[in-house]
């Protein structure tokens, strides 16, 4: 892989962002037209680091807390069998939606810090993590 097709993720080795850019593809923090994640699904695919809309920004903000690729993606697809109505601080009901395009969910590092070590210390499985860190921010974080 060339230096150019990884220079929209400065300080990411070509391999993480090409990583980061799968787990953000799959779980964006933006919406987006699905023309766009077609684009950027056939860049990702010829192994280009695709940088969508605030893709490195999240990548960064989530790697200052511990988060990999693979435990963002882990992250997301857990909160999938979790009920968004059961918790105010989901981030299904932070959605964000735009017409004609496929809804983000932004991450929010504040929220999502102690996650990790739930997970990869505590021994956790990544839904009771989830669930756990839900509840916490349903009885700290009023708003």
């Amino acid at each position: 892989m060339s230096l150019d097709a990884n220079e929209n993720w400065p300080g990411f080795s070509p391999e993480e962002s090409l990583q980061w850019a799968r787990a953000l593809l799959r779980h964006s923090p933006q919406a987006l037209p699905p023309s766009y994640k077609a684009l950027a699904h056939a860049d990702i695919s010829r192994g280009v680091p695709h940088a969508g809309p605030d893709w490195m920004r999240t990548a960064e903000a989530a790697r200052t807390i511990d988060f990999t690729p693979v435990l963002y993606h882990s992250l997301f697809k857990s909160l999938e069998s979790i009920d968004s109505d059961s918790f105010r601080w989901h981030p299904k009901n932070r959605e964000i939606t735009n017409r004609a395009c496929v809804p983000g969910i932004p991450f929010e590092t504040e929220l999502w810090k102690e996650w990790p070590q739930l997970v990869l210390k505590d021994d956790f499985s990544p839904g009771t993590a989830a669930e756990l860190v839900l509840t916490f921010a349903d009885v700290n974080y009023r708003s």
